[in-house]
This record gives C-alpha cells, sequence and structure tokens, in this order.
C-alpha cells in the first residue's frame, strides 16, 4: 500500500485499471468535501484535473468532448495510457466530476492544490488534442488552458498543503 502512496502519479498509475480499483482515488473523495481542511494527495492529480475537464466540457463547452475518444486522447497523451487505460480512466473521472463542486470552485480549488508543472502538462496535452481536431476550436482552447494553468494565479492565496 505504501509504495502506491509513493509512486509517480504520471504513468500508467494501477488506479486506473478495471479492476474495480478505480474509484475516487485515495483520498480524493475526502479532500473533495473539505478541500480546505484536508490534505490534496498529489497521486489524485491525473483524476482531479480530468474531473474538472469533464466538468468545464459538460457546462461552459458543451460539445467539445461530445466524442469520448477526444478526452481520452488527451488522458493518453497527457499519462502515457494505452486506449484501454484512458477509457477507464475517464470513467473514473466521471465519479470525480459527479462529486466535485461547480467549474468556477472546483478550478480555483486545483489551481491551488495541484502544482503548476502537472496543470501545464495536462493543458499542453489538452491543446495539442484540440489542435489535431480542428482549428475551430480556438477560443476555447485558450479558455480550458487558462481554467487550468490559472490566469489569476498570482491573486490567489497560497497553495494548500500537499498529502
Amino acid at each position: 500500500m505504501t509504495e502506491d502512496r509513493d509512486a509517480a502519479p504520471a504513468v500508467r498509475n494501477d488506479q486506473y485499471h478495471a479492476s474495480g480499483t478505480a474509484s475516487l482515488g485515495r483520498n480524493l473523495r475526502f479532500w473533495l468535501a473539505s478541500p480546505f481542511a484536508a490534505p490534496f494527495d498529489p497521486g489524485d492529480a491525473p483524476l482531479a484535473l480530468g474531473a474538472l475537464l469533464l466538468r468545464a466540457a459538460r457546462t461552459d463547452h458543451a460539445g467539445l468532448f461530445a466524442d469520448p475518444t477526444t478526452f481520452e486522447a488527451v488522458l493518453a497523451l497527457c499519462y502515457d495510457l494505452t486506449a484501454r487505460e484512458a477509457s477507464e480512466m475517464r470513467e473514473a473521472c466521471e465519479r470525480v466530476a459527479a462529486a466535485a463542486p461547480d467549474c468556477a470552485s472546483f478550478a480555483e480549488i486545483l489551481q491551488r492544490a495541484v502544482g503548476l508543472s502537472d496543470r501545464q502538462r495536462f493543458a499542453l496535452s489538452l491543446h495539442q488534442v484540440l489542435m489535431a481536431v480542428g482549428p475551430s476550436q480556438d477560443a476555447q482552447r485558450e479558455a480550458l488552458s487558462q481554467l487550468f494553468l490559472g490566469a489569476h494565479s498570482a491573486t490567489d492565496p497560497a497553495p494548500l498543503r500537499a498529502g
């Protein structure tokens, strides 16, 4: 169990496999209930960022990920996943998105909890996939990049401590 806690969160994390362990993440459901009181586990960043993208796609950018394979392509590129692993991770992200607060609040919380390098890697993967889909998503690509990178990070309070 401690090996999972110390493992790097980026590449082929076992929490995405279909063996029934693809849940909300190790501590993510507790953290979502009280993000300012509970520590954020950096290993939950991939699920949290994926859930934020799903939440944004369903509210502010409806239709952008009408085809689930586009969303899965972002996950696969960012976290070096196979198609099956990306599909399983999408399902886990959907469960997190269902439990997450509204999009703006969730984005603000994650901008303080998830490291800039993780958010940059996710935003870059999103940008690359949307560029491949077509240039018609320029405005949405820019808005989503700001959502993940934090357009107003200079005015945000201090980052939340990592678990």
